[in-house]
């Protein structure tokens, strides 16, 4: 399956060519992409918050840092929503709506989109966390997990300072 262009770099608008955390060249590996959309204040478009793409070594490394209790809470999430999961995947229903709630996304306030990419094709069909999964998914999370993901989140996001300034830390990397 070819990228979308949803799934493109907003910076260059082509496929990802490093990973953002250790620089390594993506081509011919696979690798993890999450971008996080936020709804425009004052109209329904979303734009794009972050986005980061990350080679199989540091997603490796990644989960490292992820407390056993998280794991085990997200492990239990997915099996929980596999059936609408794989639901959604099987009708492939593109990058419209939640993976997990089949929500319209110009109904959502924000949502993320976390593919696996290989040499500029996916893998398989990206998964979609709407805002309310989005909101389940961060209160599975350790103290400990959000203390890792924080600090991720402030050494490899970049996100323009006013709207992080109205943003927070509300908005976090899901990819796991």
């Amino acid at each position: 399956m070819a990228l979308p262009d949803k799934l493109l770099s907003e910076t260059t608008h082509k496929a990802f060519e490093k990973c953002s955390v250790c620089g390594e060249d993506l081509q011919g590996q696979l690798y993890f992409l999450e971008k996080a959309y936020h709804r425009n204040l004052g109209d329904d478009q979303h734009s794009v918050i972050f986005e980061y793409a990350i080679c199989e070594v540091c997603k490796r490394d990644m989960v490292q840092h992820v407390s056993k209790e998280s794991m085990q809470r997200m492990q239990v999430f997915m099996m929980e929503h596999q059936a609408e999961v794989q639901g959604m995947m099987a009708h492939d229903m593109g990058l419209e709506q939640c993976t997990f709630t089949g929500k319209p996304l110009e109904e959502t306030e924000e949502y993320h989109v976390v593919a696996v990419i290989r040499d500029g094709e996916l893998q398989m069909t990206p998964v979609i966390f709407g805002d309310e999964v989005m909101r389940t998914y961060q209160e599975l999370l350790s103290e400990e997990t959000k203390g890792f993901f924080d600090d991720f989140y402030d050494k490899f996001i970049d996100i323009p300072p006013a709207l992080a300034k109205i943003l927070g830390k509300k908005v976090k990397p899901v990819l796991l």
